[in-house]
């Protein structure tokens, strides 16, 4: 697994154990799965001939972002949000413990979905563009679920959106803070919400992925799977474009190919206008913004993930900041 700070290290007793107290068979196999940087999962095959994959958030002691706090709860709740609302092909959850009798954080056992991630599929170009459209369609789905509050549900939710990002931007700045930095660009964006909150506070509740990169989606046979929803909010669903078309360092007015794509499915039309293309713009001063704080507790300054990151936020900022 990639290395990171913030990953549980579970002893093969600790996965034994947790597979015999739910019944779920005696444990023969444990293998690290997955590329991820935050949380430590294993495909776990049992003596029934069942396979699973186990995820472990980070320990209690772990330092983590306050957003990222009871993460792990908030992602067995939007893989159930899409299972209740959508035909979107995901994991179904068989046991979540947090208990923390066991293993000493909090975890889930899910079904383990086959296929590769995307980034390591060699696609002809007809099959990248059908899986694009198939990306696509599963955000017009899960852009249909609605609520009356926004936010992060393990931060507490608001009553707009205005509201929600505001304390989302003031929770990393806080955070930056407490780590021993400071963030000038985190203080600008959260002026610039000030700035704009008439706007702000039209916006629409919207389930939000935010996360919908290659790594997180799996292909097999033609068809996708979408995996590791735990950074989804409440809020607005113009946000979730980042991870389409030239990415997130690019404006809104990049993605006119993908907004047609989901323009055709779509329950509510998204446009380019002055007002998408800076709603649009908050949403990649949000990732900058945690890009450039997650990196002082994941990685060491010396780390490739830590130089990107670096680059990463700062070319977002700059981007985002001249269309606000």
């Amino acid at each position: 697994m990639i290395k990171s700070k913030t990953k549980y290290e579970a002893s093969e007793n600790e996965i034994r154990d947790l597979f015999k107290n739910h019944n779920l068979g005696t444990v023969k196999s444990i293998t690290p799965l997955g590329n991820g940087e935050f949380n430590a999962a294993y495909k776990v095959t049992c003596d029934n001939g069942n396979s699973y994959a186990l995820k472990i958030a980070p320990p209690d002691d772990a330092q983590v972002l306050t957003y990222e706090k009871n993460m792990m709860e908030s992602e067995v709740f939007w893989y159930k949000q899409m299972h209740d609302n959508t035909d979107i092909l995901c994991p179904e959850v068989y046991v979540f413990d947090f208990s923390k009798k066991i293993i000493k954080s909090n975890c889930f056992i899910m079904q383990l979905m086959e296929g590769e991630p995307l980034w390591a599929v060699n696609f002809t170009d007809d099959e990248h563009e059908n899986v694009q459209r198939q990306k696509i369609g599963m955000l017009a789905k899960i852009h249909r679920i609605k609520n009356d509050k926004y936010g992060y549900r393990q931060s507490g939710l608001h009553d707009t959106w205005f509201e929600a990002l505001k304390a989302m931007a003031s929770n990393l700045v806080s955070d930056c803070k407490e780590l021993g930095y400071e963030t000038p660009d985190g203080e600008k964006f959260l002026s610039l919400i000030d700035k704009h909150e008439e706007l702000l506070r039209k916006v629409p509740s919207r389930m939000v992925n935010f996360d919908l990169w290659d790594s997180n989606v799996l292909y097999k046979d033609g068809k996708i799977c979408w995996i590791d929803p735990e950074r989804g909010y409440w809020g607005d669903p113009v946000a979730d474009f980042i991870t389409l078309g030239t990415g997130q360092k690019s404006p809104l007015s990049s993605k006119q190919k993908e907004l047609e794509i989901y323009n055709e499915t779509a329950d509510e039309k998204i446009t380019i206008s002055p007002e998408t293309e800076k709603r649009y713009a908050f949403a990649v001063c949000l990732l900058a913004l945690i890009e450039e704080v997650e990196k002082y507790v994941r990685y060491e300054p010396d780390e490739e993930n830590y130089i990107r990151n670096t680059k990463d936020a700062r070319d977002m900022y700059d981007m985002a900041f001249a269309i606000l």
